[in-house]
């Protein structure tokens, strides 16, 4: 029985040396003489949030020193007595041993019955009876103090170190937090857009938090979360958005400019093989009149204009006005390729007759029949008309052909 009983004894003063070591760390927190406040110097003045959580939390610390002391009274009770009994107790003396039975059993209920007395609770008056007292005195064994102490003392551990996470955070958060603000201050400078109102807010929202850190850091941190990140990544996500509507917007100018060089370089092809074409063949019925250079000048206007518009900041028109443009250049282009088709076939014409009657000639000329007289007149005056300006090509074409007959005839 003593041996269990020391053993017993024994489990509760390593519990104590445990609470107590953990209550002492838990004392030594910074944050804890932070809102405790020290002689000459007044805890933190809460609100909001951080007050709603820290109050209990520190009345649950004032009540773990409470019950602490009581476990503690209660383990030196038991202690005290087993000093006063021998360590080894002989059988045969009866009468000593059944007082030692008595101390025994006395320690025993000191550490497993309900030994230990809480503070007297008052009882409303609309709770009691005609015979029920004020107060409410309550008996509670060790063990049920001690998972009453390890609730509390989760509580206020973790309140503590939430306040602590706060404090210790904020400042970093709220720094990253004017960090992104410049930097999307930039982006936004960049895009042409100098003040937006989510920044300023954003400013305003920093400057009140900063002011709220010591009396509620719980309550600005839950602030940071639900206003502050949402306001700045729509922020982020709407320059973002801006920035590759311009980086788009960009592309589709460098694209206009390329398809009005493309234009301007068809226009004058055009221009050049109609002037040629006229210079060079009598039938001008098929060339087609390229674009004049009013209506080229006009296309370079409205490019101009529009990107006068989108300097001041008119998007969603200069996007429209854009894409008009674009469809309406893309169609000159298409009609001056037709139209440098039409004044180039005369002269494509021109050239591949001249060729065709070379190749009769070195075909005559190797069958013996360059010198016969009828090919020989046809070839002067085919020639004759391919090599004047300007050129009667369906003429010349009746001659090339009568001499390519000729001379499969007299082959």
């Amino acid at each position: 029985m003593a041996v269990e009983i020391d053993q017993l004894l024994a489990d509760w003063k390593n519990k104590v040396k445990i609470a107590s070591q953990n209550l002492l760390e838990l004392q030594e927190l910074p944050t804890y003489q932070r809102l405790c406040g020290s002689p000459g110097f007044p805890g933190a003045h809460l609100t909001g949030i951080t007050a709603a959580r820290v109050a209990p939390a520190l009345e649950s610390v004032n009540k773990l020193f409470q019950y602490f002391d009581l476990l503690v009274q209660t383990v030196d009770q038991a202690t005290k007595l087993r000093q006063k009994l021998p360590r080894f107790l002989p059988r045969e003396q009866k009468i000593g041993f059944l007082m030692v039975g008595q101390e025994i059993d006395e320690i025993k209920q000191l550490l497993t019955g309900a030994s230990i007395e809480l503070p007297a609770v008052q009882t409303p008056l609309a709770q009691r009876g005609l015979l029920t007292g004020a107060q409410k005195v309550n008996a509670i064994t060790p063990a049920l103090l001690v998972e009453v102490m390890t609730d509390a003392f989760s509580v206020a551990r973790d309140t503590l170190l939430a306040v602590e996470a706060a404090w210790t955070d904020l400042d970093l958060m709220l720094t990253n937090a004017e960090t992104q603000i410049r930097s999307l201050q930039q982006l936004a400078e960049s895009l042409g857009q100098n003040s937006l109102n989510e920044l300023v807010r954003s400013r305003e929202a920093i400057a009140s938090l900063r002011d709220r850190i010591e009396q509620d850091p719980l309550g600005v941190s839950g602030d940071i979360e639900q206003q502050l990140k949402p306001l700045l990544a729509q922020v982020k996500v709407a320059l973002e958005q801006e920035a590759k509507q311009q980086a788009q917007i960009r592309d589709k100018f460098a694209i206009a400019h390329d398809l009005l060089k493309q234009l301007e370089e068809l226009n004058s092809k055009s221009i050049a093989a109609f002037a040629e074409s006229q210079e060079k063949v009598v039938d001008h019925s098929m060339l087609a009149t390229p674009l004049t250079q009013v209506q080229i000048d006009a296309l370079s206007q409205w490019l101009t204009r529009l990107e006068t518009k989108l300097a001041e900041g008119l998007m969603n028109p200069v996007m429209v006005g854009l894409e008009n443009w674009t469809i309406k250049t893309r169609e000159y282009i298409a009609l001056e390729k037709q139209t440098y088709t039409a004044n180039s076939a005369p002269l494509e014409t021109r050239r591949e007759l001249r060729g065709r009657l070379d190749a009769l000639k070195a075909k005559a000329l190797a069958r013996g029949l360059i010198e016969d007289p009828h090919l020989a007149q046809l070839a002067e005056e085919a020639k004759q008309l391919l090599y004047t300006r300007p050129t009667a090509l369906d003429k010349a074409a009746e001659l090339v052909s009568r001499y390519e007959k000729r001379l499969n005839e007299k082959r």
